[in-house]
């Protein structure tokens, strides 16, 4: 790294246009790191992305990202401190470059905004030193009605101190058969081991893309628990522009099928 890199790396900061300039702080950051968002919103025009690849000797050229809470209209420039402590900013005497940037109200999703769509994914059996075990697998698929989906963050699930109940949210076994539900991090199709002890099976999950996935599971031909629990099944989903809405894992009557709810299941 050059030196002047490093300066502009160490120095380089965004300004409001005010007198005197101030750094952006409060409800507007910017970082050098970009999420995994859309930026070119439906609204707007997509323009190309400036290629920051330089040759030997050009001016050094840095991107960054800039974010809000607020809505509102913000105009900035840059702020950079020179090699001999001089700062320069761009909306001061003698530089007129500058941007304005306009927020808008963001989209709160709702369960009317959501498609729940379940598939009968797979089925088998298998045998154990002391049972006979049938299974079958549900998959729900998740999808938004306004924008794909891009991720999900999972609270209050079985965290995992039997590894093949790591991300279930329900567990009905008071009588026979037993269900299991299961909510995925957003993902690649990937193959996995689900079940209670010995009453285990591989599946696969996250078959669909811009999807969040969810897998019931149904156990048939022995039942050593006879229990039920479940956890708060909370979840975060995020469309491909960081929209985002909060929902619940729920459960019918016969607690057979999944459903999704805005509050917490109560049984």
């Amino acid at each position: 790294m050059s030196v002047l890199e490093h300066l502009l790396e160490r120095w380089t900061n965004f300004v409001d246009d005010e007198t005197p300039a101030t750094e952006l702080s409060g409800s507007w950051s910017y970082s050098a790191t970009e999420n995994e968002f859309d930026h070119a919103l439906p609204t707007s025009r997509k323009e190309p992305q400036t290629d920051l690849s330089l040759a030997d000797g050009d001016p050094q050229r840095k991107r960054y990202w800039v974010t809000t809470t607020k809505i509102e209209n913000k105009r900035i420039g840059a702020s950079i401190k020179q090699p001999d402590g001089t700062v320069v900013h761009t909306a001061s005497a003698g530089f007129d470059s500058k941007v304005t940037l306009r927020s808008i109200d963001p989209v709160e999703y709702t369960r009317d905004d959501l498609n729940l769509e379940r598939e009968d994914t797979a089925d088998g059996n298998f045998y154990s030193p002391n049972y006979h075990w049938y299974w079958d697998q549900d998959n729900y698929y998740l999808t938004g009605t306004i924008y794909d989906f891009r991720k999900v963050e999972l609270y209050g699930y079985d965290g995992g101190t039997d590894p093949y109940l790591k991300y279930s949210t329900g567990f009905f076994s008071a009588h026979e058969p037993c269900n299991i539900f299961y909510y995925w991090p957003m993902g690649s199709k990937e193959t996995l081991t689900v079940g209670k002890g010995l009453m285990t099976t591989e599946i696969t999950i996250n078959q669909r893309p811009s999807a969040m996935c969810c897998t019931r599971m149904r156990f048939e031909g022995a039942n050593p628990w006879k229990e039920d629990q479940w956890w708060k099944g909370k979840f975060t989903i995020y469309d491909k522009f960081g929209n985002s809405g909060i929902f619940f894992m729920g459960y019918d009557e016969d607690c057979n099928q999944l459903q999704i709810l805005t509050k917490g299941y109560e049984g």
